[in-house]
């Protein structure tokens, strides 16, 4: 539902309220309405009160969705406050890529405008077109609940990867290279943050570590990959044939090899087999019947891009093993009482960062890690 009353913690309406935020020690809000509603009105966009919503994870999104009159609706794209994360590109690089796989009938949404001025809402940001769909996170979309439709969600999911990793050229690759497929390079930089971690001793670090160093892959040439390709990020039509009409969550888009996105999309992908961690967003997968199981969404991913997925248990494990390092980072920062985007995400990672380490043990039969913190 979209609404026109700030929340007062993500949204406020003036400078003055995002000013007593600061002055309490709270996080900057994302989006300042009443300078925003003064710009779109400067600029033509829509006429009448702005409603908004939050798209995407509330943890790590900085997306929402406005609407004013029945003409005009949009998507606005902005960082998160603080300092980004290594693997997080630039918002003007952001564009250029959805541009180039709308190019390619990708799925991206048409760039309608860029606003470089961070005095509107604390932060550039871009608006895009409003795609049309329904995420499966808690619930099937009415229309595809069926097991028919559930393997089709599935098996769309993987094509459609496939196809981001076969259209995409060479050439077009190389732009959005920013050393993803060097793999024990991205190893040794996710170690570095683990030795930082302060708070609590937990072995599946360094044992995950290591077996990653030890046992990463000859290189393959780079595709462009998603970073965080999951079903939480796709949205898909309200009618059979399931079909996809949408996928977001690009910041973390690099060069890197074709399995590392396949890697992400399974282990994080929830199912009855492994226990629950805070990366099962998408919970839908493990409740209902129908959807593929991991075995059968990697022989499609195969069978679509006629590569071979015996790596795929490596590229499992650093997905999850990157994540709970990344996760860690965000539970200390609650423990000292920093400012953190989800104070209730941040803490169910007292547990669940021990349990994302242990299910990527699971993928690569790695012995000696506990889901448990002594």
């Amino acid at each position: 539902m979209l609404s026109p009353v700030p929340d007062g913690v993500t949204v406020v309406a003036s400078f003055e309220k995002a000013e007593r935020l600061r002055e309490r020690k709270k996080p900057d809000p994302l989006l300042i309405l009443e300078p925003l509603q003064e710009y779109f009105d400067e600029n033509g966009f829509g006429e009448g009160d702005l409603l908004w919503g939050r798209l995407g994870l509330q943890s790590t999104s900085g997306t929402f969705h406005l609407q004013r009159d029945e003409g005009f609706q949009v998507v606005l794209k902005r960082r998160l406050g603080g300092p980004q994360p290594s693997e997080v590109m630039d918002l003007q690089t952001e564009v250029e890529l959805l541009k180039m796989l709308r190019g390619h009938g990708l799925h991206s949404p048409e760039i309608l405008h860029e606003c470089n001025d961070p005095s509107i809402i604390g932060a550039p940001f871009y608006l895009s077109a409003f795609l049309p769909g329904e995420a499966a996170i808690k619930t099937v979309p009415k229309g595809l609940d069926s097991v028919e439709e559930k393997v089709g969600m599935s098996r769309r999911a993987i094509d459609d990867l496939a196809r981001i990793q076969v259209e995409i050229t060479p050439d077009e690759v190389k732009r959005f290279d920013r050393g993803g497929g060097e793999l024990r390079k991205i190893v040794l930089e996710s170690k570095r943050m683990a030795r930082q971690l302060k708070m609590r001793r937990i072995p599946g670090f360094e044992i995950l570590g290591e077996y990653l160093l030890e046992n990463s892959p000859e290189p393959r040439p780079s595709v462009i990959c998603h970073g965080r390709y999951a079903m939480q990020n796709l949205l898909f039509g309200p009618r059979p044939p399931a079909s996809i009409t949408g996928m977001f969550g690009w910041e973390r888009a690099t060069a890197s090899d074709p399995l590392m996105d396949l890697g992400y999309f399974t282990a994080t992908y929830a199912a009855k087999d492994l226990p629950e961690t805070p990366l099962d967003t998408a919970v839908v997968t493990r409740e209902e019947d129908g959807f593929l199981s991991r075995n059968e969404l990697s022989n499609v991913f195969r069978i679509a891009t006629h590569l071979e997925t015996h790596d795929l248990p490596w590229f499992q494990t650093f997905s999850l093993w990157r994540e709970a390092v990344r996760l860690e980072e965000m539970f200390e920062r609650l423990m000292n009482k920093e400012a953190v985007p989800n104070k209730a995400f941040a803490l169910s990672l007292r547990d669940g960062v021990p349990q994302i380490l242990a299910n990527a043990a699971h993928f690569s039969q790695v012995e000696g890690v506990e889901a448990i913190v002594n």
